[in-house]
C-alpha cells in the first residue's frame, strides 16, 4: 500500500468514521463562523507552536551536550599544554644556544667517520623530535584557540535558545488563553471543543504529513530545473553574448511540475507583481503557499524561494512551520549547477519570471 493510500484511509478512519457527523467533517472552511474559525487558527497555531518549542527544546539539549564535549575537550588540550610548555621552552633554549655555537664545530670533534656519521644521525634525529614536539605544541595552542571560539559561539547559541523557548512558552500560554476563553463565550463549548480536537488529530496524522511531501515534491523539481530551463532554449543570449535572459511562463512552470509528478496535477504556479503563488487541492486538503523569488550572493549565487505565508484547509500556519518547512526543503534553483553563469537579476510580473545570467569568464 502506497503512502498516499495509507495516509488516505488514515483520514478516512480518523475524522469520518471515529468522528462521524462532525462539524468538521461537515462543513468546509467558507462554511466555519467566525467563532468556528478564530477556535481553529488558535489550536492549529497552538499545534504548531508547541511542536515547535520541542524542536527548540531538542537543539537545546544538543546544544549543552556539545557544550560538554567542548569543555572536555579544552581541558585535555590545556592539560597536554601545559606539560609540553616546559619543555618546548627548553627546546627553544637550546636551539638558541647551538645558533651562537655551530653545530658543524661540535662535528668535528669526532674521532672517526663513523663516528661523525653517528654524531651527525643523532643530531638529525634530535633536530627531528624537537621540530615534532614544536608542531604538536603549535598545533596545540591553534586547537585550544579555536575550541574556546567554538564554545562561546556554542554559549551565546544556547542563550538565544533558552530566550527563544520562554518566548515561546510566552506564546503559548497567551494563545491558550485565547482558546479558553473563546471556548467559555461560546453558546455550545462541546461542540466547539470537538471542532479543534478533530483539527489536531487530523493536522498531527494527516495534514502535516501531506504539506511536507508536497514541499519534498517540490524541492526535487526545483533541483531539476535549471537543467530544464537550459534544454528548452529558455536561455536566450544578449548583449556580445555573455548575458543570458531567461523567461518562464507560470503555465511552463506548471507543465514542467507536472511531467515530473502528476501529484502537481491539481496543483499550480502563479506569477504575480513581485509574488509566486502556489495552491492545490486534494480530497480533503488544500494548500496554498505565498512566497517570492529573491537574489542571493551569499553562501553563494543562487535564486532562492521564501515562503511568506502558507495556508492549510483555509488556516494560516504559524511563522514557526513555514520557516521550518523553508530550511527543511530548498525551493531555490542554482544555474551555476549546468553553466558558469552569475544570476544579476530576479523579477517576477503577471504571468512569468524572468532571470538575467551573466557569463563568468
Amino acid at each position: 500500500m502506497s503512502k498516499r493510500v495509507y495516509l488516505s484511509l488514515l483520514a478516512a478512519l480518523l475524522v469520518f468514521v471515529s468522528a462521524a457527523g462532525s462539524a468538521l467533517a461537515q462543513t468546509s472552511a467558507e462554511e466555519w463562523t467566525p467563532e468556528q474559525r478564530k477556535l481553529l487558527q488558535d489550536t492549529l497555531s497552538l499545534n504548531e507552536l508547541e511542536r515547535d518549542t520541542e524542536r527548540i527544546v531538542g537543539e537545546q539539549q544538543e546544544l549543552a551536550r556539545q557544550g560538554e564535549l567542548l569543555n572536555v575537550e579544552i581541558k585535555q588540550l590545556e592539560s597536554r599544554i601545559a606539560e609540553n610548555r616546559e619543555r618546548s621552552g627548553s627546546i627553544v633554549r637550546a636551539q638558541y644556544m647551538q645558533s651562537q655555537r655551530p653545530v658543524f664545530l661540535s662535528l668535528l670533534n669526532a674521532r672517526s667517520l663513523g663516528d661523525f656519521n653517528r654524531l651527525f644521525a643523532y643530531y638529525r634525529l634530535a633536530v627531528r623530535h624537537d621540530e615534532e614536539l614544536l608542531l604538536g605544541f603549535r598545533k596545540d595552542t591553534d586547537a585550544l584557540e579555536a575550541r574556546r571560539g567554538d564554545l562561546a559561539a556554542n554559549s551565546a547559541r544556547l542563550e538565544e535558545v533558552r530566550l527563544g523557548i520562554e518566548e515561546q512558552r510566552l506564546r503559548l500560554r497567551t494563545l491558550q488563553k485565547d482558546i479558553d476563553s473563546g471556548l467559555l463565550a461560546s453558546d455550545d463549548p462541546g461542540s466547539l471543543n470537538r471542532l479543534a480536537e478533530e483539527l489536531n488529530v487530523y493536522w498531527n496524522n494527516v495534514g502535516l504529513y501531506e504539506v511536507d511531501e508536497y514541499f519534498a515534491e517540490l524541492a526535487a523539481a526545483s533541483n531539476e530545473l535549471p537543467d530544464f530551463l537550459q534544454k528548452s532554449g529558455k536561455m536566450k543570449v544578449s548583449g556580445l553574448g555573455t548575458r543570458y535572459t531567461i523567461k518562464l511562463t507560470d503555465t511552463e512552470l506548471n507543465d514542467f511540475l507536472r511531467s515530473r509528478n502528476a501529484d502537481f496535477e491539481n496543483f499550480s504556479f502563479t506569477f504575480e507583481d513581485g509574488r509566486v503563488i502556489a495552491e492545490g487541492k486534494r480530497d480533503r486538503l488544500s494548500l496554498r503557499i505565498e512566497g517570492r523569488y529573491t537574489l542571493e550572493t551569499e553562501p553563494q549565487n543562487a535564486v532562492l524561494f521564501h515562503v511568506d505565508n502558507l495556508v492549510f484547509n483555509g488556516l494560516e500556519l504559524p511563522g514557526s512551520t513555514r520557516k521550518e518547512l523553508e530550511q527543511k526543503y530548498d525551493l531555490g534553483f542554482y544555474p551555476q549547477q549546468v553553466a558558469p553563469v552569475e544570476v544579476r537579476e530576479v523579477e517576477m510580473v503577471d504571468g512569468h519570471l524572468q532571470i538575467v545570467l551573466q557569463l563568468l569568464l
